[in-house]
């Protein structure tokens, strides 16, 4: 079973259940299983009608659903996706899209100003979309929306295979703290046996908080792909500055978190009045249904797993709401 089969199975299950949420200025909006994957097959069809069959394509750009829909686009056909880091320095970015043989990139539009020197400098280099709804306005020839190379594939007939279990999927880039950064090249096979190795399921519809910078394979394998396989609804953080804010908007039954997260949570809990009542504790700091934290990129000491079922605080929210935490190597 490969993602696309994973994900097919999940829109007939979970067609009506909201895929994907998010916060667009203080409105909630949202995008159901059937919206989620009628979008990523039609971008999947408008890279058939555009020929990058095989090809590698970029994607530049922090958590959105557009973002989603286009990584979906690209691993459920026959191209390969390169997620890079939106944070990276424009020279850093460049040389990654030239190393990684990039021929079209998906750009997001707060970052759109790059697109005229990566075009430049990134002579393999095709197709720009714009992570965006909306047609844009642009005297570029190479760029457009991704909404019009989606418009491209509803208009088409042709769509790509089913790929090969060996071909490869997406390519991840190290984080290059102990060097240059190394392209890591995961195939199909690959993706799929890491979303089904994963011993965890819950009931479709459980909240998702996905916090996480989403071009990591961590965040893209335990929140987005895993989280599609059993119907989840995943939440866009659209900051960690707003992460305990949007904890008290979307109330998540499940997060996944960095080690330093959860120590930084833990040493403001601990600090908090202790004569303020524990259900108003834990419904301020995690939204009032958090069950689950999964943790990993990095070893968590276990002092934060017993302190957090030693705290007071924390013992009154875990009696609650059966906090538990699950360490992935």
């Amino acid at each position: 079973m490969l993602i696309r089969d994973i994900l097919e199975e999940s829109e007939k299950k979970f067609s009506e259940i909201k895929a994907v949420r998010w916060l667009k200025k203080k409105e909630i909006c949202d995008r159901s299983y059937r919206e989620l994957m009628e979008n990523a097959k039609s971008v999947r069809k408008g890279l058939c009608e555009e020929s990058f069959q095989g090809k590698h394509i970029a994607l530049i750009g922090s958590s959105s659903v557009e973002w989603i829909e286009a990584y979906l686009g690209i691993i459920t056909g026959q191209a390969v996706a390169v997620p890079l880091d939106a944070g990276l320095p424009v020279e850093d970015l460049i040389d990654l899209l030239n190393r990684s043989d990039a021929e079209a990139l998906f750009l997001s539009p707060k970052i759109q100003t790059l697109s005229e020197r990566i075009l430049e400098e990134c002579p393999k280099l095709k197709k720009i979309w714009i992570l965006q709804e909306e047609n844009i306005e642009t005297n570029q020839k190479k760029v457009a929306s991704v909404a019009e190379l989606m418009t491209s594939g509803i208009n088409g007939t042709d769509d790509f295979a089913a790929p090969d279990p060996e071909d490869i999927a997406t390519i991840i880039f190290t984080s290059g703290t102990t060097g240059k950064s190394k392209g890591v090249m995961l195939t199909q096979r690959n993706l799929a046996e890491n979303v089904k190795s994963v011993n965890y399921t819950a009931e479709p519809g459980t909240i998702v908080l996905s916090v996480l910078p989403i071009h990591h394979a961590f965040c893209l394998v335990m929140d987005w792909l895993k989280g599609f396989s059993f119907g989840a609804t995943v939440c866009i953080n659209d900051s960690l500055l707003h992460m305990v804010k949007n904890m008290g908007v979307f109330h998540p039954d499940i997060m996944l978190m960095v080690p330093l997260m959860v120590e930084t949570i833990y040493k403001r809990l601990s600090a908090m009045n202790p004569l303020i009542p524990k259900k108003i504790v834990a419904a301020k700091a995690f939204g009032g249904k958090l069950k689950t934290i999964f943790t990993g990129g990095a070893h968590l000491d276990p002092f934060y797993i017993e302190k957090f079922a030693e705290s007071e605080h924390l013992t009154a929210h875990a009696n609650s709401i059966r906090v538990r935490f699950e360490q992935e190597d």
